[in-house]
């Protein structure tokens, strides 16, 4: 399969889902249309027009698909955690949510649709809560931020650092209250036992 079928596969595999896409230009995240949130789509004789044209990346707008997106970003080089948050094993938005939640008694929904970002990073989908406001980017905590309003490159897209690639494959999970309701809370119990939290890298996740 040449990059160009396998990236109009992954634009019909999202279309598939009810999602809406659009093409960003080859080996980039912009789009490669004007008005692209008003010619997303779903309809898969448009998606098989357009991707037979080039090797499009594939966007996808949030909104409109239903979707809600948590992103854990990596950090820079030499980037540190605010002060509140430096304890031993936490040093990316990962670790961060792990401990939080850890300190909060909440659970991550590891089974929602997942997908990993070059650079190291990790995008967690959720249905949207219906009735609720599409906002733009949130941060809930130090690289902890969450969408539902735009667009992000969908699973299978290319870029210079690498591709976005699809990490567990399900229907996206409705969001847990800690995401929907209302801002994550810093906790006020400690870390877990032997004073390290249980990151998600430590469980397998990322």
């Amino acid at each position: 399969m040449t990059d160009q079928q396998a990236l109009k596969t992954a634009a019909l595999a999202a279309a598939g889902r009810g999602w809406r896409v659009f093409p960003l230009r080859p080996g980039s995240t912009v789009p490669a249309v004007r008005d692209w949130q008003s010619r997303a789509t779903d309809d898969a004789e448009r998606i098989e027009r357009c991707w037979d044209a080039g090797p499009f990346n594939v966007g996808l707008v949030l909104c409109a698909s239903g979707l809600l997106v948590l992103d854990l970003v990596p950090a820079d080089p030499g980037e540190r955690p605010p002060l509140d948050l430096r304890q031993r094993g936490v040093s990316d938005g990962a670790d961060v949510l792990a401990l939080l939640l850890e300190r909060g008694g909440e659970r991550f929904p590891f089974e929602t649709y997942t997908v990993a970002v070059p650079g190291g990073g990790q995008q967690y989908y959720f249905a949207h809560p219906a009735g609720s406001p599409c906002t733009p980017r949130l941060s809930l905590a130090w690289h902890v931020e969450v969408r539902c309003a735009g667009y992000t490159p969908g699973a299978g897209s290319v870029v210079r650092g690498g591709a976005y690639g699809l990490v567990h494959d399900a229907a996206p999970q409705a969001g847990p209250e800690w995401l929907t309701v209302g801002p994550l809370h810093p906790a006020r119990r400690g870390p877990g036992p032997g004073g390290k939290p249980p990151g998600l890298r430590q469980r397998g996740v990322v």
